[in-house]
């Protein structure tokens, strides 16, 4: 066949490809949470009572991070519902979780426009959202996502044999 003889394509430095498998899936997800998190912390340290008042400057990067941190959280949620469902571990109930999350937070966004101490509320909430679902719904998929990798995987059916 003529692309067997093709040299192969070598990624340039830097370039990134997307994780095919559930290990790795679920690092970059790892990774995310806890990119959001640290926004979220950030957020809330700017918008706590405690900081100084901000220059209207000031307020429109804030407004900008909140907008930033809510497309992050969007693409985050979607990304991992695609994932889960690759694996077979996402349930009705986790997906509507996700979209009832998302739309809520967009809501509240909304509403809290222009006032700090309403921000601030909105990020406190969606940090407990955030947190509880990770260690809840999410935490259960992907240990489920887990158990079926290392069941349907040689390579970490190999490791875990091994390591008893």
């Amino acid at each position: 066949m003529l692309l067997a003889s093709a040299p192969p394509i070598k990624a340039s430095p830097g370039f990134y490809s997307w994780p095919r498998t559930w290990p790795e899936r679920q690092l970059l997800l790892e990774r995310q949470h806890d990119r959001l998190e640290g926004l979220l912390a950030d957020l809330l340290t700017l918008h706590g009572p405690e900081a100084p008042d901000w220059t209207a400057a000031q307020a429109r990067a804030c407004d900008g991070a909140c907008r930033r941190l809510l497309w992050d959280l969007r693409l985050h949620l979607r990304l991992e519902a695609r994932w889960l469902q690759a694996e077979g571990c996402l349930c009705p109930g986790h997906r509507a979780a996700h979209a009832d999350a998302a739309r809520a937070a967009f809501t509240a966004f909304c509403g809290s426009a222009g006032d700090r101490q309403a921000r601030c509320a909105w990020l406190r909430d969606l940090r407990a959202w955030f947190t509880a679902h990770r260690a809840g719904p999410d935490a259960s998929a992907y240990a489920a996502a887990d158990a079926i990798t290392a069941t349907t995987d040689p390579v970490a059916t190999a490791i875990s044999g091994s390591q008893s």
